[in-house]
């Protein structure tokens, strides 16, 4: 994360943390308030969800990694360099790969999103809190 990013993210918390009596208010402030805090729940909970599905792809990868080295104490010392099997579970490993990195760029998607989208509602809060 960016430092940019990360003092947007404080800058946001901080605005969001405002005492519960003056939160729902019908002020414009206090609508952009609500907004700010509502987008920051979003990046958290999307941050908490990606690094779930990573840990899940993780687990998955281990499994698959271990059973392929288990056929390779198996096969024996002379076997053809082409071993089905071992070819199988390499080709999953590169699927999980390619799970991987499609996780990733959807997460930094989504971010970028979430990020504008807390900018402009910092900017507009800032605008009228003037």
């Amino acid at each position: 994360m960016s430092k940019f990013t990360k003092s947007l993210e404080e800058k946001a918390e901080h605005l969001a943390s405002v005492p519960k009596r003056e939160q729902w208010d019908k002020s414009i402030p206090s609508i952009v308030r609500r907004e700010i805090a509502l987008t920051i729940d979003q990046i958290k909970r999307l941050k908490e969800k990606h690094e779930e599905q990573f840990c899940r792809l993780l687990r998955i990868e281990c499994y698959v990694g271990t059973d392929l080295m288990q056929l390779e104490k198996r096969i024996p010392r002379y076997a053809p360099y082409h071993f089905p099997e071992k070819e199988k579970f390499k080709q999953k490993l590169f699927e999980i790969e390619k799970e991987r990195r499609k996780l990733s760029l959807r997460l930094e998607e989504k971010t970028q999103g979430l990020e504008e989208k807390l900018l402009s509602l910092i900017n507009k809060h800032e605008q009228l809190d003037v």
